[in-house]
């Protein structure tokens, strides 16, 4: 259950960015837009909301479009004009990237969770039942350790944030 006072009040799903960049990427791809959810293997919905709306989908499918064509999720979302993108040779999850930087810390998943905009159990959920947080959520946690949306999902070993 999602405490509803904490969730982020200007989160948008929505994004003329990320409608622009997905219309962007698509043309770079070298295949008709009706064929590009085959590509990457999304449903084609997925990609009509996309370009039509500019509906941002889950992070599960932003990880699969952004591996399909090798670019950082924020280069993806349009937050970043930044191309350099460097795929770890051995990516982990966000579960192992997630515990390694609480360690790193010295910090409970209780005391990170106090500093989020979400539940209080949201992570012990996260890994109980092996799914990744929403968008709205992965941001924060990045920001609070200092490292890239990638890094923390295991796609990069860089963790330098993308501006």
């Amino acid at each position: 259950m999602v405490d509803m006072a904490k969730n982020p009040e200007n989160f948008n799903n929505i994004s003329e960015k990320f409608q622009n960049r997905i219309k962007q990427i698509i043309d770079e791809q070298d295949c008709e837009k009706k064929d590009f959810h085959k590509f990457v293997g999304v449903s084609k919905e997925v990609i009509i909301r996309a370009t039509k709306y500019g509906i941002i989908p889950s992070l599960k499918i932003l990880i699969k479009i952004a591996n399909k064509v090798n670019i950082s999720i924020t280069y993806l979302l349009g937050e970043t004009d930044n191309t350099e993108f460097y795929m770890s040779e051995n990516p982990t999850t966000f579960h192992i990237r997630l515990e390694q930087l609480a360690n790193e810390r010295g910090e409970k998943y209780s005391s990170i969770s106090n500093k989020m905009p979400f539940a209080y159990n949201s992570i012990y959920e996260w890994i109980r039942t092996g799914s990744l947080p929403s968008l709205e959520y992965i941001k924060p946690l990045a920001k609070y350790f200092k490292v890239s949306i990638d890094y923390l999902l295991g796609r990069t070993d860089d963790r330098t944030p993308y501006n």
